[in-house]
């Protein structure tokens, strides 16, 4: 019983205790029980919230590094013309850089995958269909989502070890789902709040005025909703690049900056991919 306790997540330890305090109170004061009760509630709703909580699972956000190093991921894409913009970029600075893929846009495009991952990127798993209100799906649909988007990469030689939860929102059925399915999560620690490429305009000065040491940073590789800021996006990621080597940082690969394995690749010789 101790070592059960021991290995429970913070919600579930915060839960016996709050939930058996309720109880005991309840007794003497019925509205103080329902009011702890309700405390609870509000936590566990105000954790899902928050991509680098370790309230329901052990997240990854950040790196352990103590040295002036980031990580650059892309969400929800690929995408064209975008991706390969990106693509582009990257080999200009020489960076490599981490593709959360969502696997209707991976069925899309196969030759991105192929191409991200002969660049030399790593790819994730960011859902089937980057549904925004996933984590509110009970435990079959979020399972077959993640589910879904594993089997889609492993058709095209990918084994994603890690999953990134659409806008970064975190499920109390999450950790089961990936326990079963043997994969971590991964969020991050900086962002632009960009709405997916719906606000582009600044992506630059938002993201270089705040990074820190061991941050993730969330871009995203699908375009602009907007038409006008198709002729930002690419120029403002440019920006991103040149400032943060600029300013004394090291663009270093995910799997570098927190010292797990991103994915397996099946080629002809089996081979693992950091």
């Amino acid at each position: 019983m101790k070592n059960k306790f021991l290995s429970a997540s913070p919600a579930q330890i915060t839960g016996i205790i709050l939930l058996s305090s309720a109880a005991v109170v309840f007794f003497m004061n019925s509205l103080l029980a329902a009011a702890i009760a309700f405390f609870y509630i509000i936590l566990c709703v105000a954790a899902s919230f928050f991509p680098q909580s370790n309230f329901y699972l052990p997240v990854i956000s950040h790196g352990h590094t103590g040295q002036n190093l980031v990580a650059l991921t892309f969400d929800d894409g690929p995408a064209e013309p975008t991706t390969g913009q990106i693509l582009a970029l990257l080999d200009k600075y020489s960076v490599k850089a981490t593709f959360f893929v969502s696997g209707v846009n991976a069925l899309k495009h196969p030759e991105i995958i192929k191409e991200i991952i002969a660049r030399g990127h790593t790819i994730g798993n960011h859902s089937f269909h980057h549904n925004p209100f996933l984590m509110l799906g009970n435990y079959n649909y979020l399972y077959q989502e993640i589910f879904r988007a594993q089997e889609v990469l492993k058709e095209m030689g990918v084994n994603a070890m890690s999953f990134r939860p659409p806008v970064g929102i975190i499920s109390p059925k999450l950790p089961q789902v990936l326990d079963k399915l043997g994969m971590f999560c991964v969020t991050f620690s900086c962002r632009a709040f960009d709405a997916g490429n719906r606000r582009v305009g600044h992506l630059a000065s938002k993201i270089l005025k705040k990074v820190k040491a061991d941050d993730i940073i969330v871009l995203h590789d699908i375009p602009p909703r907007k038409k006008e800021d198709s002729d930002i996006l690419l120029p403002e990621i440019e920006k991103i690049l040149q400032g943060l080597i600029g300013n004394g940082f090291k663009i270093v690969p995910l799997s570098f900056l927190i010292d797990r394995e991103m994915m397996a690749v099946k080629c002809r010789h089996d081979a693992t991919a950091g």
